[in-house]
């Protein structure tokens, strides 16, 4: 017998468990269908290892936390049927069981990119619509969009963006006493009552024998909280990333007496003692890790590298180091860029981390570990190899160069094609310089056809004179000390600075001067001139 209603939407998901976020999504449905089906699965076929909690257990939280929402069912069906389960199967049954009415099927815009390889992509394309839910991190760009809909997906926004809250923060929680703060209180009460999610608790308890303070607790639970948001942008296991931030710091307050009492061996510690104490905890805390907790080998390694790096590491390895670095406490300089790197390149957010780490220690006149150089050694090896891949690449051109020379700035890496004699590497490498330093109007003029003093200008404005020398000393020592390069020749007066560097010559000009003498009118050829920024 089929059920008469206009428009139903089905929302699939394990809800392992069911969260605040959760709740939000199936209340802003519930003000706008005649049916919501929330649809627990047996097993997705994304999560092959299935389910922390039982389908059972999923189901009754789910149906206290939705009790007062009457066109709200909470199904059984696909926990029922017990194997793998795939949209499709859902969007079959419930035209079915909801003969004439829309089906909407409810999608994250994080699941938006692999959509054309669901299974029977074509029939969901011609049989349901997905109505879209924004997922914070996860835009809805035209560039992902459009071509769904060429393939004929049909989409309608479902104008709600919600709370980021992931299950696996969730589970997590639990061992910190702080599922309450992500479920709602039904659901909290039944995991408290029931147990459940009780995985990584024997770790937190490990807090207490090794004398871990409250404040590195919390500081803890936000490095986990910032490792599972990495872990699912970098496909990384997310036990395994939560297990090794969760015991990263276990060992920073215990003693040696602490150690020999509870028989572990932590190699090296006279040694770390001695030269690097600063260190010392990341060792001891892999050594409790592995004999105490019962850890593998790669979860205790990433634990022993997150302080200083290593030249060989994994995925987990970074991710353990760098959600350390970024978690939501942390407000150095620098950390607001961090994080968007390691969001989207783990080795570009290792370069950018170690450098920052370097050059802070050599201020401070500290020592620098030795697997901290080995470490900015590699980094920056494999940047260059990839900045030089991607200049290698058949198109080539201001476009196309544009991303690199932005990772270029990002990373204060000097391009190896610098020391190679490339005019035009060179000019655009100080045009980027002289923005850092916020220069003018920027300009980059190819006068290679006419004349023989050099490949192209790099023109700079300055509101100054003070502006106009530190300008032209920032570029030259930048160039000095990060490729080598010296200049030919170096002019500089209180209005117009002049460094020839062969190839390159930079003209930083206050705005009187630049007016005057108009060089980039002087040198025009119509389509010579880049204008770089500002």
């Amino acid at each position: 017998m089929t059920d008469k209603v206009q428009k139903v939407a089905v929302l699939g998901g394990s809800f392992d468990p069911v969260t605040d976020a959760h709740l939000e999504i199936i209340r802003a449905l519930s003000a706008k269908f005649s049916r919501v089906v929330v649809l627990p699965c047996y097993i997705s076929p994304f999560k092959q290892e299935g389910c922390y909690a039982s389908g059972e257990d999923r189901v009754k939280m789910l149906r206290k936390v939705t009790a007062d929402l009457e066109n709200v069912k909470v199904s059984k069906w696909e926990i029922k049927r017990e194997k793998v389960s795939y949209s499709v199967d859902a969007v079959r049954h419930y035209q079915e069981k909801y003969e004439g009415a829309e089906i909407y099927f409810v999608i994250g815009s994080d699941c938006l990119a692999g959509l054309p390889e669901w299974k029977d992509a074509d029939y969901l394309a011609q049989n349901a619509v997905f109505y879209l839910i924004r997922r914070p991190g996860y835009a809805v760009s035209k560039k992902v969009i459009e071509p769904l809909k060429a393939l004929g997906f049909r989409f309608k926004s479902a104008g709600v963006k919600v709370s980021d809250c992931s299950s696996a923060l969730v589970r997590a929680s639990v061992a910190f006493g702080k599922a309450g703060d992500y479920v709602p209180a039904e659901a909290a009460e039944y995991i408290e009552k029931h147990e459940l999610y009780t995985q990584f608790v024997p770790f937190v308890k490990a807090f207490r024998v090794f004398g871990v303070k409250s404040e590195r607790i919390e500081h803890t639970f936000r490095a986990v909280k910032a490792g599972i948001t990495l872990a699912k942008l970098h496909g990384e296991d997310i036990a395994e990333v939560t297990t090794a931030l969760i015991l990263h710091d276990v060992g920073k307050y215990a003693s040696a007496e602490l150690l020999e009492k509870q028989e572990i061996t932590v190699p090296l510690y006279d040694l770390y003692a001695k030269t690097a104490p600063a260190v010392l905890h990341a060792h001891v805390s892999a050594a409790i890790a592995r004999s105490y907790c019962k850890v593998s080998d790669r979860i205790a390694d990433a634990i022993r590298k997150h302080t200083t790096g290593d030249a060989e590491m994994s995925v987990l390895d970074k991710i353990v180091y760098l959600a350390d670095a970024t978690e939501e406490g942390r407000d150095y300089e620098g950390v607001v860029q961090l994080r968007r790197l390691a969001a989207k390149d783990l080795d570009r957010a290792m370069l950018y981390s170690l450098k920052a780490t370097v050059k802070n220690l050599k201020s401070e006149g500290k020592p620098i570990c030795e697997d901290t150089v080995f470490a900015l050694k590699k980094f920056t090896e494999i940047r260059k190899a990839v900045l030089t891949a991607k200049r290698a690449a058949p198109v080539f051109g201001v476009q196309s160069e544009e991303p690199i020379k932005r990772e270029e700035q990002a990373m204060g890496i000097c391009p190896a094609e610098l020391k190679k004699g490339d005019s035009k590497a060179l000019a655009y490498y100080i045009a980027e310089r002289a923005d850092e330093k916020k220069g003018r109007d920027i300009l980059v003029v190819d006068i290679g056809q006419k004349t023989v003093i050099a490949d192209y200008f790099v023109i700079v404005g300055a509101g100054s004179t003070t502006a106009v020398k530190a300008i032209a000393d920032y570029v030259d020592e930048k160039l000095s000390k990060d490729c080598g390069i010296e200049p030919i020749r170096r002019d500089v007066s209180p209005k117009w600075a002049v460094i020839d560097y062969g190839g390159v010559i930079l003209h930083v000009q206050h705005e009187e001067a630049r007016e005057f003498y108009r060089l980039d009118k002087l040198w025009d050829n119509g389509d010579n001139i880049v204008r770089f920024r500002r």
